[in-house]
């Protein structure tokens, strides 16, 4: 099923808008559970993820660290993702993860990782519209 790359009535922001978002503030502010993170949070993301190429199941491969090994393990890798700004631009997103004061608890890396799985659902979302 062909979906054209306008179908956005679901969505009321645009891409600038949500490009211009402040993901790593509303990680601070939205983990665990809040719906505009997941909303326009994950979709903000997904969009500066693929402006560098991050690969979908790149993402899905730091959620899963995340989720087994936390939010501050996944700091301390040295390459979270193969290019260096892609890497740069996770790392920001786990650093504000890691100031969320519950971040170090189990519940905050398994919120980190359902957040990053979204992610990564709408990055391959859009990949397989623009291909």
């Amino acid at each position: 099923m062909q979906h054209s790359h306008h179908t956005r009535s679901h969505v009321t922001s645009t891409d600038a808008e949500l490009l211009g978002l402040d993901v790593p503030a509303l990680l601070r502010d939205g983990l665990p559970r809040d719906p505009k993170l997941y909303a326009e949070g994950a979709i903000a993301a997904a969009l500066a993820a693929d402006r560098l190429g991050v690969l979908p199941r790149s993402i899905t491969y730091l959620a899963e660290i995340v989720r087994r090994g936390g939010i501050a393990y996944a700091l301390t890798l040295p390459e979270p993702l193969p290019e260096p700004e892609q890497a740069e631009l996770v790392t920001a997103w786990l650093t504000a993860a890691a100031e969320v004061r519950w971040a170090d608890a189990f519940e905050g890396g398994d919120a980190m990782a359902r957040w990053l799985d979204a992610v990564a659902v709408v990055l391959s979302a859009r990949r397989s519209q623009s291909s």
